[in-house]
């Protein structure tokens, strides 16, 4: 691989977010690399500094403070030269990195969690609480369970086929995990209350697993499995449909 190739994928290497065929390649590039193992060691230590910080996922950023500053920075000597407003541009520039690597953080988070619960349900005895393969006895399971109730369609006729279903958390909430299978492949369904307008079916790719998050009249649903991309969004279209 060149460095043009290397440098995008350094951050999903970083994140373990690449295939082992791509992942490979990556490093073995890096072990030759020394400008782009410079890259890596930057980011490395960006992640390390932010972790660190224990800042506040859930607080907004209040920018009232960097307003203020541009202000004063600016003042009526904007014009006199660029090294009055380079620390103002500074303050700015560290505000949006802050900005962005909050959100792309949560996200990550977010994502491992999914994973590691998938993962977990594979384990011997942890798929389901409630085995069957018909919607009418796992909807029922839940009542009095959970705070909303779970839809469980039939989506034999379209090949995925249900498994079951159990009780879960998800973001330090309660949710349903609704199981099904595509041929060998499980896919694993969460429902968890949520706040905020719908949203559409947003994909992503952890460890070789496919995770599709969405959200739909307040409640929000994840995805995951190892099924390949295209059939794992036909599921969930089938789902969000219902």
């Amino acid at each position: 691989m060149t460095c043009l190739e290397t440098e995008p994928l350094i951050g999903a290497s970083l994140d373990g977010e690449l295939d082992p065929q791509t992942a490979l390649r990556v490093e073995n590039h890096l072990s030759e690399c020394g400008t782009c193992s410079a890259l890596l060691a930057r980011l490395e230590k960006l992640r390390e500094e932010i972790a660190a910080a224990e800042l506040d996922l859930s607080a907004r950023v209040d920018l009232r403070p960097l307003a203020a500053a541009i202000r004063r920075g600016r003042g009526d000597r904007w014009w006199k030269g660029p090294w009055l407003w380079r620390p103002v541009l500074g303050t700015v520039v560290a505000a949006l990195l802050v900005m962005i690597a909050l959100p792309a953080r949560n996200r990550s988070t977010a994502e491992r969690e999914m994973v590691d619960n998938h993962l977990r349900s594979l384990l011997a005895d942890h798929l389901v609480d409630v085995p069957s393969s018909d919607q009418h006895t796992v909807k029922p399971w839940f009542q009095g369970k959970l705070n909303f109730s779970p839809a469980v369609p039939d989506l034999s006729g379209e090949g995925f086929v249900l498994v079951g279903g159990r009780l879960d958390v998800v973001n330090g909430k309660e949710a349903a995990a609704i199981v099904y299978k595509r041929r060998q492949h499980v896919v694993n369904l969460w429902y968890s209350p949520a706040e905020g307008a719908d949203r559409p079916i947003e994909s992503t790719t952890l460890e070789g697993f496919h995770l599709l998050r969405w959200q739909k009249n307040r409640l929000q649903y994840w995805a995951v499995s190892d099924l390949n991309p295209v059939e794992l969004r036909e599921f969930a279209e089938l789902i969000r449909g219902q």
